[in-house]
């Protein structure tokens, strides 16, 4: 029995010397492709023996209808957390007009999503947006692989392994990361500290790293606790940092859920925010605005307007430019 690995569009593309998103067309029989091109292409799918399955087929035939944002994440935590409501309006709004329907579905946490790429490829589903993804989910690399057009809301944190023509549309998170700090070293921050998302995510790590870089270039030490973008996460870190830094001055919370649960903390423990205590947070969404919190803005809607309109261009069989990182912008509120 041939246990070798099934050849999949990637594998297509690198023999035959172009991007995924030819092959994609050359399956899908689009117009627009050069003949030596086209001849090239199916001569590495001959060579290789790949296999256009139903999902390719269907684009060929106009009637997929349908497009898929996948999660990685348990559905009450996207229910409970803002961006995602944004975002989805965000790709709601590109794809009026379109004829295309919206769908969610929830891929597992860890692991090989098997029923995920099984239902993206039954038939139907003309293209899929992936978001929140975490290193171990193993979503990035499964999705990627398909002859499915798609695209990240958010950069892949692994990405070695993923082909070089993801595409992704995601937050200046370094960026925002700096900002904070910048406002923190602005009032007066000596002793700084960061509630940080999950560091198995990309977001996580760019707004640390953001962060990080502009708090040690003045030359002062720093302080870690690592979130999970909750807010009961955030409620837990801001009792780790009272119990294990109660000298802390400043703190940058890498999401507003997460702020929402560590900030009435900070303050029934008698910390004065705004005060002795400098707080910047991440998103800038409605939780943000309640608490008067100083935060980075964070462009949801428009993210997911520009990742559905991306998909839009794969799925026309054009190349649009990637990776596409939107601005962040600090709101000056009265915490910091």
């Amino acid at each position: 029995m041939n246990s070798s690995p099934r050849p999949t569009l990637v594998d297509v593309a690198k023999l035959a010397g172009v991007s995924r998103a030819t092959v994609s067309r050359v399956v899908r029989q689009d117009v627009g492709v050069a003949a030596e091109t086209f001849e090239r292409v199916q001569a590495a799918i001959r060579e290789l023996g790949y296999v256009p399955n139903f999902a390719a087929r269907t684009l060929a035939s106009g009637s997929a209808s349908t497009v898929a944002v996948v999660v990685p994440e348990p559905d009450e935590r996207v229910f409970s957390d803002p961006f995602f409501g944004f975002t989805v309006s965000g790709i709601t709004r590109a794809l009026t007009g379109t004829g295309f329907q919206l769908v969610m579905a929830f891929a597992p946490t860890e692991g090989f999503p098997t029923a995920t790429t099984q239902f993206l490829m039954a038939g139907g589903v003309a293209g899929a947006i992936v978001m929140s993804h975490h290193r171990a989910d193993g979503l990035a690399k499964a999705v990627a692989d398909l002859p499915l057009p798609s695209t990240f809301l958010g950069a892949p944190l692994v990405t070695e392994s993923l082909p070089p023509e993801v595409h992704t549309v995601d937050s200046d998170n370094r960026g925002g990361g700096a900002l904070a700090a910048r406002r923190m070293l602005e009032r007066g921050v000596h002793r700084p500290a960061t509630i940080t998302g999950p560091l198995d995510m990309m977001a996580s790590v760019d707004r640390l790293d953001g962060w990080r870089a502009v708090v040690e270039e003045a030359g002062l030490e720093w302080t870690l606790v690592e979130g999970d973008f909750t807010r009961e996460g955030g409620r837990r870190c801001a009792e780790t940092l009272l119990r294990e830094h109660p000298g802390v001055d400043g703190v940058f919370i890498a999401s507003d859920l997460m702020a929402i649960g560590a900030v009435p903390t900070l303050t029934a423990a008698g910390r004065s925010v705004g005060e002795d205590l400098q707080v910047v947070a991440f998103d800038d969404f409605a939780g943000a605005r309640e608490l008067d919190l100083t935060a980075i803005h964070n462009p949801a809607v428009e993210l997911g307007a520009e990742a559905a309109a991306m998909l839009l261009a794969l799925m026309r069989g054009e190349e649009p430019s990637t990776p596409l990182i939107l601005p962040t912008t600090l709101t000056v509120r009265s915490s910091g």
